[in-house]
């Protein structure tokens, strides 16, 4: 008899029907052995086809699924609303921009921001400390930009997110307000504002 053709006068399946070849065709020894193991993978084979999910299940499963996608679309709605528009954000950045040329230097301040910037980049446990080009802070706005050390061929990809992250955390960095970081694969240009 073919495995693939079906008899209607047999009740069992084909895998009971390969368990029982098996069973008589090894010896003695080594179908107690693989009885159980065969026997299990049929009952695991049949309780999967007895654990079909009901229509109403089904039903009720696309309901809280629609629910969901109806919150998160809430939610994205939500930021959309509060999301300062690309052009408000460049013209803010300009106005930063105008500000670290027009402003005066508030010398304390100044000076403690730029050495904490510099201290950062010492004390950070980066796996490269970048070279600082640019440090410049007036009385609310700070610019900084920071370099690929010579001797260094590439940093890796996320190099510069890490360290603008590890910065963030600082208890110094917390005071600015609005920051803007620009980056290409040797530089990071990063400008700040308390206002």
């Amino acid at each position: 008899m073919s495995l693939f053709q079906s008899t209607p006068q047999q009740p069992h399946t084909y895998q009971q029907q390969f368990v029982e070849e098996q069973i008589a065709q090894a010896p003695e020894q080594q179908a107690t052995a693989i009885a159980p193991v065969i026997n299990k993978q049929v009952v695991e084979i049949n309780s999967d086809s007895s654990a079909a999910v009901s229509k109403s299940e089904l039903e009720q499963q696309v309901a809280e699924l629609k629910l969901q996608v109806q919150n998160q679309q809430a939610v994205i709605a939500s930021y959309r609303s509060s999301a300062i528009p690309p052009q408000q954000i460049d013209s803010h950045l300009d106005e930063l921009y105008t500000l670290l040329e027009e402003q005066s230097r508030d010398e304390a301040w100044a000076y403690q921001v730029e050495t904490a910037m510099s201290d950062f980049l010492i004390m950070a446990d980066l796996p490269v400390q970048p070279q600082l080009s640019v440090s410049s802070c007036k009385s609310s706005v700070c610019q900084f930009k920071l370099l690929q050390p010579e001797g260094v061929d590439d940093l890796p990809s996320h190099y510069w997110r890490n360290m603008t992250d590890k910065m963030m955390e600082q208890s110094w960095w917390k005071q600015f307000k609005f920051t803007s970081t620009t980056s290409s694969d040797d530089s990071l240009t990063i400008i700040a504002s308390t206002q």
